[in-house]
């Protein structure tokens, strides 16, 4: 398999990369690594990528970035290249998410989410996942309904159940994250319902304690009238994935649909927070 990387320069390096890291989400790379002047990722190279190329380019070039290159890399196994980076790790009080490829020692009060994210987005590597998985350690309660808006992995829902939680649903407009969602429940024996579309598009009758979703900025202001809807009252709205600078909007997005600020927290530039009905 052919792949082409984009590298996006920056000297001196910013501050902050995650604008630059989105984008890069936002034109389909999902996994980045960073350098000391420049951000990295790769496409597959098939027929239509240069689309997504130049309009990478045009986004990165818009945030003040000084050069975007692409070159080609030849049978460059990208796809377990990265693995090496994703190792066992804690994550809040007593998660501990693990790779498939990596073994671990738990410990007993310990929760081991057992991963192999395929395409799909949500490693527990990244603040955005991070943060969401503390934010349901702390909001879940035994026997609470939960709704993971926009899966990717599935991540969220295994972690979901494994604090006792009740009904569990993970949906994606992506039937290749439901796909490897199915396949993580799979390995960490759960039992997760799973749907692709979104709420409106699907009609769900049931109404949900906790909806989470982590997922891009734009798309979260998108869903804000899918979570309201799907909430229960009193309910909760856990978002992330979002860069400090459009926080405001997704706020002001949650709060037009009637749901009420609770808390946030910022880590690396990215912010995740909650919401109640």
């Amino acid at each position: 398999m052919n792949w082409i990387l984009i590298k996006a320069h920056q000297s001196p390096a910013p501050a902050d990369w995650s604008p630059v890291i989105e984008a890069f989400r936002d034109f389909g790379i999902e996994n980045t690594l960073e350098e000391r002047e420049a951000i990295t990722g790769c496409y597959v190279d098939v027929d239509g990528v240069q689309d997504q190329i130049d309009g990478l380019k045009l986004a990165l070039k818009s945030l003040g970035v000084d050069e975007v290159t692409a070159e080609p890399l030849v049978e460059v196994d990208w796809e377990n290249e990265w693995k090496k980076f994703f190792k066992p790790r804690r994550v809040g009080q007593n998660f501990v998410v693990r790779p498939t490829w990596e073994t671990f020692e738990a410990q007993p009060d310990d929760k081991v989410i057992i991963l192999d994210p395929g395409q799909a987005f949500g490693t527990g590597d990244h603040p955005t996942t991070r943060n969401c998985l503390a934010f349901l350690e702390k909001y879940v309660t035994p026997g609470l309904d939960v709704l993971d808006l926009g899966c990717g992995s599935g991540i969220l829902a295994v972690g979901a159940k494994m604090l006792a939680a009740g009904e569990v649903c993970a949906i994606d407009i992506d039937p290749i994250s439901i796909e490897v969602a199915k396949e993580n429940f799979e390995r960490n024996q759960v039992e997760v319902l799973t749907a692709v579309g979104d709420v409106l598009s699907l009609q769900f009758e049931a109404e949900w304690d906790i909806v989470v979703s982590n997922i891009i900025s734009a798309t979260l202001i998108n869903l804000a009238p899918d979570a309201a809807y799907a909430l229960r009252p009193g309910g909760k709205w856990i978002v992330s994935g979002i860069i400090t600078q459009n926080w405001e909007d997704v706020k002001k997005a949650a709060e037009k649909q009637g749901l009420s600020y609770i808390e946030h927290v910022e880590e690396d530039g990215w912010v995740a927070g909650v919401f109640s009905s």
